[in-house]
Parts: structure tokens; sequence; C-alpha cells
């Protein structure tokens, strides 16, 4: 699920640098992804447009293909106010690969 091509080149491969992003999405990204559910139950649905902007950059950084187009999706539809029926399932999938993200990075972390 994560790529992290992008990282290794923009870092020059310092394994360190590496390291402090993978911290930082776990710690920010992954934490404020989990607020979209809360905005969903309150139909803020312009709030989830502005946050589904702000997570977009650092899941692309990890190169999280499907993860990124969906929120990228989001982002779209929330400050449209479009798509309203899909955005539940798409909030659900979200959480799922963040979840599975989290996972694979505590794992990449370990090998660095």
């Amino acid at each position: 699920m994560i790529d992290l091509s992008y990282l290794k080149e923009i870092s020059g491969n310092d394994q360190e640098f590496i390291k402090e992003m993978l911290a930082l999405y776990i710690q920010t990204t992954a934490a404020e992804a989990a607020n979209l559910k809360d905005l969903l139950a309150k139909e803020d649905f312009e709030a989830i447009g502005h946050l589904a902007h702000k997570i977009k950059a650092p899941i692309q950084m990890l190169g999280a293909g499907e993860l990124f187009e969906i929120v990228r999706s989001l982002e779209i539809y929330g400050k449209e106010r479009s798509h309203l029926e899909e955005m539940p399932q798409m909030i659900q999938r979200i959480s799922t690969l963040v979840e599975e993200s989290v996972i694979e990075i505590n794992s990449i972390i370990k090998t660095l």
C-alpha cells in the first residue's frame, strides 16, 4: 500500500528523514482522518472537504494511491456538496485504509 519512492527521492534516501515523515503521518494525518466520521455525523460537508484537502498531500507523499484517490474525490464532493450518498462508504474505506497504512508504516519504521 505504501510506496516510499517519493520520500526516498526528495530525501536522498535519508532514513531518519523518512522515519520522521512516517511518524508524523501517524501522529497527525492518521489522527485527523478519524475526524471525518464525526464531521459526517454532523453533516458538515464543507469541513469534510477542507479536512480531506489537508490530509491529501501527506497521503500522496506516502504513495498510497487508492487512499489518495478516495481522499481527493472526497475533497471535491465535500466542497461541492455533491455525491453525499457516497460519503459514508468513502469515509469508511478511508478509515480502513488509514488503519492498514499505519500498520504497514509501523512495520516499515522497524526496518529503517
